[in-house]
């Protein structure tokens, strides 16, 4: 029987068509994947372009409100006419929270002015935490932005937008301040599906982290880009708030694998079921082949199997010589009269035995019906072969069989003949071989006559 696994046509086809089903769906997700990218860079492009355009369009404005009170402070330069200037300025720039005026770089005059946070009195140039970006706003002549940074009046976050007063002859004057606080600038921003992250660069200090939401987000980096501001560049690095589609591509494919795994393991369910069906299926066959081929009562081969056994000889190649024996137990009709057919039975058995531990491997004993036996020898010639003949009987006849309580002894006579396989032909080699037997039985019996 052949254990080997076997997959069956169908299953195999089941194999091939899921296999075909994962090369088209990862396919479909690698188009997909590109699909979304270039979507992706599109929408990433728009948004960096949406942001950069809000950023320089609040800074123009806060250069442009500064440029406005330098010029009115330039002309008057009184308290009066600041809050009136910075009260009409903060009306139309919502961006701006507070003016300031810093004459020489001393906080002098504030709007909206709250005594209880208020900046006047501040001495810039003597302030540690302020003096490097005073020292880089004076140095470049232009509006600087600093920020975020944490106010000393407020505590509040805000970005400080200083522009460098001069006089005719160049000297420096002094400062007029605009301060945004930070929300009112992310409230601007076109990033309200996004976290998002902004890296800036203060004057005052290092490169700080103006803004950052992405410490709970789990979507992946979708977008990084650089904004130009005055003295630096600000960094954003962006997060859609959605699910993002290679987290939603996962989920597919995980389902995917997860069915394949499914098919997988019903498949060898099924293979294992068919094998274990075709195994039981071809272990009836062989008991169904090899009983058809055994006698029933002795469990020697029948005569079906001796039968094919004999017509193969003349079918060989090469010469062989061949000696066959009848067998015919002596009597055998007294003891089954005498005794029963089941005492009968139990002398058959022990004959095959007793022919069994006599012979060698290749040698076939068969049962040919009744009490006759026939044993086929290869390259025995005639002496050699009657040599194991009378061993058999020898044996026989020096030891009864043990049939239920009875102890018989029986004897059995063989007719013998030797012959070549070329154009060996049974019927005529078994009818001289019968023709011994029946020598043997009317000269005596247990004997073996030779034709």
């Amino acid at each position: 029987m052949d254990n080997k696994t076997k997959i069956t046509h169908s299953s195999f086809i089941i194999l091939f068509s899921l296999a075909l089903l994962i090369i088209v769906i990862e396919l479909f997700f690698f188009n997909n994947q590109k699909e979304q990218d270039i979507l992706n860079n599109k929408k990433n492009i728009a948004v960096n372009q949406k942001v950069t355009a809000v950023i320089n369009d609040k800074i123009n404005q806060m250069e442009v409100s500064l440029e406005v009170l330098s010029y009115g402070l330039s002309l008057k330069a009184d308290k009066t006419a600041f809050e009136s200037l910075a009260k009409r300025l903060i009306a139309d720039n919502n961006m701006i929270s507070e003016l300031q005026y810093a004459p020489k770089g001393v906080i002098t005059n504030v709007y909206p002015f709250d005594p209880k946070s208020s900046a006047i009195g501040h001495d810039l140039n003597h302030i540690r935490e302020r003096k490097k970006g005073v020292e880089r706003t004076i140095e470049s002549k232009e509006v600087t932005l600093i920020g975020p940074v944490r106010l000393i009046q407020n505590d509040k976050q805000a970005f400080v937008f200083r522009k460098p007063l001069f006089d005719t002859n160049d000297q420096f004057q002094g400062f007029v301040i605009a301060i945004s606080y930070l929300d009112k600038l992310r409230q601007q921003l076109p990033l309200k599906n996004f976290n998002y992250k902004i890296i800036g660069c203060d004057p005052d200090g290092e490169n700080n982290v103006i803004f950052d939401n992405l410490s709970s987000a789990k979507n992946k980096i979708i977008n990084a880009f650089k904004v130009q501001v005055p003295n630096g560049k600000w960094l954003f690095i962006v997060q859609s708030k959605h699910t993002h589609y290679l987290e939603q591509n996962v989920y597919l494919k995980v389902a995917m694998y997860a069915f394949a795994l499914l098919i997988c393991f019903y498949v060898y369910h099924r293979e294992k079921q068919f094998r274990k069906q075709h195994n039981s299926i071809v272990a009836m066959n062989d008991q169904l082949h090899k009983a058809s081929y055994t006698d029933e009562l002795t469990r020697l081969p029948n005569r079906r199997f001796l039968n094919l056994q004999l017509e193969a000889i003349p079918q060989l190649t090469t010469e062989c010589n061949y000696s066959i024996a009848i067998f015919d137990i002596d009597n055998f009709k007294h003891v089954n009269d005498s005794y029963g057919h089941d005492i009968g039975d139990e002398v058959l058995i022990g004959f095959a035995n007793v022919c069994l531990d006599n012979l060698r491997s290749n040698d076939i004993i068969a049962r040919w019906g009744g009490e006759e036996f026939i044993l086929l020898m290869k390259n025995k010639d005639i002496q050699q072969a009657k040599e194991v003949c009378q061993r058999i009987l020898d044996a026989l006849s020096a030891q009864p069989i043990i049939a239920g309580k009875h102890k018989l002894l029986v004897t059995t006579s063989a007719g013998l003949g030797t012959f070549s396989s070329v154009n060996f032909d049974s019927i005529s080699a078994l009818k001289s071989i019968d023709e011994a037997l029946y020598q043997a039985k009317n000269t005596g019996k247990n004997k073996v006559v030779t034709a």
